[in-house]
């Protein structure tokens, strides 16, 4: 049973930081009109989603959008113990019975990663063929979330030029109009919106998605790293204790302190 769950924080901290950042001006001009330039929007916004599509391709971008899901998904921790303790059982099974007995179990295993990784030792008897195979299949397995990642990496080095080349656009427009001061200063203020939605993109949307993406990353790469560290000693017909010795000191070194949880896959 998946135990992961809905996370709707993103949003809820998203809208705290666009409310922290323009709420000033809103209390200070009693206005929101000021902050609302719909072609300073295009400006950075257009741009800078061109100057992406320059650099990767439009699937690449559609494809780091769509990966925004994964913000909203809550993994519990609760799945990784239960992977460690499907591998000690698994490890307890190949003992007792052999390699080839593993058959039998894998269409159990909640995990896809480590079912695959399992056949890897079924197929081959070199361990280090095995060991350079499992890695392989992660680096595929994660390779377009490292894409993702630079992308808004990106995205967000090339938000801010743009928000500055609105803001010059701006000025160039308004130095060729003979007007009256009051508006001149307006038209100077709308110009420097553009600045604020290049800085404020980049910063409070595209660098921390990034980021987080990241850290997502980073969790899915301990969890495959632990797969393949458990999976490598079943091939070398390591007992069941030192396979459990071994992955709860990989957990607590990462702050996760492992939970008691038998799988029942022997009676």
């Amino acid at each position: 049973m998946r135990t992961s769950k809905i996370k709707p924080e993103i949003l809820i901290i998203l809208a705290i930081g666009i409310i922290a950042i323009f709420a000033p001006v809103i209390i200070k001009t009693k206005s929101i009109s000021t902050l609302i330039v719909p072609h300073a929007l295009f400006i950075v916004i257009g741009g800078t989603l061109c100057a992406g599509c320059i650099g990767f391709s439009a699937k690449e971008i559609i494809n780091a959008f769509a990966s925004l899901k994964t913000l909203f998904v809550k993994k519990s921790k609760q799945e990784l113990f239960n992977t460690a303790d499907e591998i000690v059982e698994m490890a307890k099974i190949s003992r007792s019975k052999g390699k080839l007995a593993l058959q039998e179990y894998i269409d159990f295993i909640k995990n896809p990663f480590l079912a695959n990784s399992l056949k890897y030792i079924l197929e081959e008897d070199n361990v280090k063929t095995v060991e350079e195979n499992l890695r392989l299949a992660s680096f595929y397995e994660n390779k377009n979330d490292f894409k993702n990642i630079e992308i808004f990496e990106e995205l967000g080095g090339y938000a801010p030029t743009f928000g500055i080349l609105g803001a010059i656009i701006g000025l160039i427009q308004i130095s060729t109009v003979n007007t009256d001061p009051q508006t001149l200063l307006s038209g100077i203020a709308t110009a420097f919106i553009a600045t604020v939605y290049g800085v404020g993109s980049a910063n409070l949307i595209f660098l921390p998605i990034a980021k987080k993406l990241k850290n997502i990353l980073n969790d899915k790469l301990f969890e495959h790293e632990t797969i393949i560290s458990g999976v490598i000693d079943i091939a070398n017909m390591q007992s069941s204790v030192v396979v459990s010795e071994k992955l709860d000191k990989m957990l607590m070194e990462n702050g996760i302190a492992k939970k008691e949880n038998v799988i029942p896959f022997v009676a």
